[in-house]
């Protein structure tokens, strides 16, 4: 009887800890945007040079576009391995920004598949220091 008491109890936190682990293992291996250059919301004096988003893990970036604020797309050069799951992607900016408002939109796979996506928004401002 003892011994079928403990082999059940057993089940039991096992069976917990699987569930905590398989809920906790999803969130554990997106890849969150971290850092990006230029900085949500900053305000910029002319074109930023490039584009850098760093990520916290490891990501697959499918898509990512500059637009202005009609929606107009500005030319990127992608640097690096295209499909390649990294942590930074970076991208030249070949187009001279007038002054107004920007965003960076990305999507991509984190190594488990999750997809997902975000924005960055910045300004152009000639007179930003």
């Amino acid at each position: 009887m003892i011994g079928l008491l403990s082999r059940r109890r057993a089940l039991a936190a096992a069976s917990t800890v699987a569930l905590g682990l398989a809920a906790a293992g999803p969130a554990l291996a997106h890849s969150d945007l971290h850092h990006s250059e230029p900085a949500d919301g900053a305000v910029v004096r002319g074109t930023p040079p490039a584009v850098v988003l760093m990520f916290q893990g490891p990501l697959r970036v499918v898509t990512l576009r500059l637009l202005d604020e009609a929606g107009g797309e500005k030319r990127l050069a992608r640097e690096g391995e295209r499909g390649a799951a990294v942590q930074e992607v970076r991208a030249a900016v070949q187009d001279r920004l007038a002054p107004g408002a920007y965003r960076i939109e990305w999507r991509g796979a984190s190594p488990d598949g999750h997809v997902g996506g975000g924005t960055v928004r910045f300004r152009v401002d000639p007179a930003a220091r």
